[in-house]
């Protein structure tokens, strides 16, 4: 009986220590998923390079067309200073500086269904987008900000373009909804663009705001539904109650580094880059399926406009 119970104090502590050893792992284990699954959750709320297209102006108006895999090389991300591998459908992250050469667009696709499309010879950085120079178009689902060197604008739910030219001048139309624009440095007082308007600035100073052309709507909503068939997308109907006062502002900060010009884009067109692996390849025709959602319409094409 006595060996009995001296034999105990040391089955005592063996189960002790297994019993820690199990806790221990379980909450390692525990800690690594709760480590994956955020990282995880992160990766899908980027932003991502939704496609790369082609842009011919040469004949006056701008026709697109998907990129092939050897034009990809015309968009340049750069992210810490290093120079990525562009490819549609990669993620973006904040920070990342994005520049498209010469006769090349991009689309990009925020977590919130957020689109931007940016056109040639534009520079741009990732985050609450800033805009360098050239050509974008927002589409807002939920709350945007587009920030230039001077002007900073904003909206929730609605539409617009803005142009940023390499001396820091801005001219912002809003297609639909409206947008608060102002400036970065309280210059001017700010302003709510209605549709169908344009806002106009120079470098750090107010210009006007003026009705926009029929001949200049026309012109965007045909390149803008061009891009939206090409990856196949088709926009939401504007809502019926554009009432509501805009709850973002676009500024611009002429403290910011001035734009390179676009003519300084380097790349070298005889240069041969291997073709990226098969999980990369796209038909160069840009053949999609449409979205079967009927709440939706495209802009109309240049034929439908003439008539």
């Amino acid at each position: 009986m006595n060996a009995l119970n001296r034999s105990r104090p040391f089955k005592t502590a063996g189960n002790r220590f297994q019993t820690r050893m199990s806790a221990f792992f379980v909450l390692l284990f525990i800690g690594y998923v709760g480590w994956i699954a955020p990282a995880a959750g992160r990766e899908r709320a980027l932003p991502i390079l939704e496609e790369i297209l082609v842009e011919d102006r040469s004949s006056g108006a701008a026709h697109y067309r998907i990129a092939a895999a050897r034009e990809w090389r015309r968009v340049r991300i750069r992210r810490e200073g290093l120079l990525l591998d562009t490819a549609p459908d990669m993620p973006l992250q904040k920070g990342d500086l994005i520049r498209t050469g010469p006769n090349v667009a991009v689309a990009i696709r925020f977590p919130n269904g957020t689109q931007l499309y940016v056109r040639s010879d534009s520079r741009i950085r990732i985050g609450s987008i800033f805009a360098f120079v050239g050509e974008l178009f927002v589409r807002v689902r939920g709350a945007f900000q587009v920030d230039t060197e001077f002007v900073t604008a904003g909206a929730e739910g609605t539409e617009w373009v803005i142009a940023i030219s390499p001396g820091g001048d801005t001219r912002c139309t809003v297609l639909e909804g409206r947008v608060r624009v102002a400036s970065r440095e309280n210059v001017w007082r700010s302003l709510s663009i209605a549709a169908n308007r344009t806002n106009v600035t120079r470098d750090s100073r107010y210009a006007e705001t003026m009705p926009a052309s029929p001949e200049e709507l026309s012109d965007m909503r045909r390149w803008i539904g061009q891009i939206d068939r090409l990856i196949g997308n088709m926009p939401a109907r504007a809502p019926e109650d554009d009432s509501r006062p805009p709850p973002f502002i676009i500024r611009l900060d002429p403290r910011s580094d001035r734009p390179t010009r676009p003519d300084s884009y380097d790349r070298d067109p005889r240069s041969d880059r291997p073709t990226r692996p098969d999980s990369y390849d796209r038909d160069p025709r840009g053949d999609r399926p449409t979205r079967p959602d009927p709440d939706r319409r495209s802009y109309p094409s240049s034929d439908d406009t003439a008539r």
